[in-house]
C-alpha cells in the first residue's frame, strides 16, 4: 500500500504534465522534415500539408528538405528529434519500410515512430512493351512463364521499390526475369519503347500517357483498390493475380513518445484536410492518390510492408549495408 502511495503522485503529475503540454501545443512553429529535395512528389505533399496545418492549428508549419540515402538520413534525424510534437517527418514506404528492412545498418527501425496518418499513394502499375500478347494481367503472366529468362524487367536501382517489384513478379510467375537498372523512369520507359527492356512497374502518371498513346500497355495496378484518377484500370488482385501491391506512398509520423493527444489532433486535422476538395484536387494534381486512415492503420501497413521487403530482400540476397 505504502508504494502504492508512493507511486500515485508520480503517475499524477506525469498524466498532469501531458495533458498541460497537450492543451499548450502547439505554441511555436512546427518542423515538417520532408527526406527528398524540392519539387519532388514527396516535397510537394510536405508543403501542402504544411500549410494546411498552419491553418488549422494557428502557428507557422516550416518544410526543411534533408535528403540523401533513400531518405534514412532524414528518418534518423527525425527518430532523434524531442517527442514533442514540434518535428515532423513526411515518411512513406521507401524510408519507413524498405530501407530498414534491406539495411540493418540504419539508425532507426519502426519502433522509433508514431504514426499520425497516411496521406497519398502514388500508384505503380504493370506496364509492358507492345510485343506482349492480350490486355489484361492474365496475359502477361502467361507470356512471362512461356517466355522466361527472356524478357527483361527496368528498375531504378538496387534496393529501390522498382527493383523489388521486378523481383516479386519472379517470384509470383515462379520464372527468372533479368533485372535492368537505370537512373530513373525517363530511361527506363525509353527502353520500354524500344523494345530492350519488356516490364516496367512505373507510377500511373508517367506510364498512362504512353498508353492512351497506345506505345505501350498496362495490365493493371499494383494497389489494393483502383484510383479515382484512372478508374478504368483494374488492380492485379481484382484480376487474380495476388502478391503484387508494391504501391508508393507518403505518410506522416513523429518521434517516439509524443504525447498521445498531439498524435491525436494531428491525425484529426489531417483527416480533415484530406476531406477538403480543395485540398484533394492538389494532392492528385501531383499524380497521388489521397489515401486517408487512422494512426493504427498507418502503423500496420509500415509494419506489414517492413516484413514483405525484408522477407523479399532475404529471398532475393538484396542487402543496402
Amino acid at each position: 500500500m505504502n508504494r502504492v502511495r508512493s507511486i500515485l503522485p508520480a503517475l499524477l503529475l506525469s498524466v498532469a504534465a501531458t495533458t498541460a503540454h497537450a492543451q499548450a501545443w502547439p505554441a511555436k512553429t512546427i518542423t515538417l522534415v520532408s527526406p527528398f529535395p524540392a519539387g519532388g512528389i514527396t516535397d510537394l505533399l510536405s508543403r501542402i500539408t504544411a500549410e494546411e496545418y498552419a491553418k488549422a492549428l494557428g502557428q507557422s508549419v516550416v518544410v526543411e528538405n534533408r535528403t540523401g540515402a533513400s531518405g534514412a538520413i532524414a528518418l534518423a534525424a527525425v527518430a532523434k528529434a524531442a517527442p514533442d510534437g514540434y518535428t515532423l517527418v513526411m515518411g512513406g514506404s521507401a524510408p519507413n519500410a524498405i530501407v530498414p528492412a534491406l539495411n540493418r545498418n540504419v539508425a532507426y527501425g519502426l519502433k522509433d515512430f508514431e504514426p499520425i496518418g497516411y496521406v497519398a499513394e502514388l500508384p505503380i502499375v504493370l506496364s509492358g512493351h507492345n510485343s506482349i500478347p492480350g490486355t489484361n494481367a492474365g496475359d502477361v503472366i502467361a507470356y512471362v512463364k512461356a517466355n522466361a529468362g527472356k524478357l527483361n524487367c527496368g528498375h531504378h536501382g538496387t534496393g529501390s521499390g522498382t527493383q523489388l517489384a521486378c523481383l516479386k513478379l519472379s517470384q509470383v510467375t515462379g520464372t527468372t526475369i533479368p533485372d535492368i537498372a537505370y537512373k530513373g523512369a525517363p530511361q527506363v520507359n525509353a527502353d520500354l519503347l524500344a523494345n530492350r527492356v519488356q516490364i516496367y512497374f512505373g507510377t500511373l502518371p508517367t506510364q498512362l500517357p504512353y498508353a492512351k498513346t497506345g506505345q505501350i500497355k498496362i495490365f493493371g495496378l499494383a494497389s489494393p483498390e483502383r484510383v479515382s484518377t484512372a478508374p478504368e484500370i483494374p488492380t492485379l488482385d481484382e484480376q487474380g493475380v495476388k502478391g503484387l501491391n508494391l504501391g508508393s506512398w507518403n505518410a506522416l509520423f513523429a518521434p517516439a513518445g509524443t504525447p498521445k493527444p498531439v498524435i491525436q489532433r494531428l491525425s484529426a486535422e489531417l483527416l480533415k484536410m484530406l476531406a477538403n476538395p480543395d485540398v484533394k484536387k492538389r494532392i492528385e494534381g501531383t499524380g497521388s492518390v489521397v489515401r486517408p486512415g487512422t494512426p493504427e492503420a498507418l502503423g500496420k501497413l509500415t509494419a506489414d510492408d517492413f516484413a514483405m521487403y525484408r522477407k523479399l530482400g532475404a529471398d532475393a540476397n538484396i542487402r543496402l549495408d
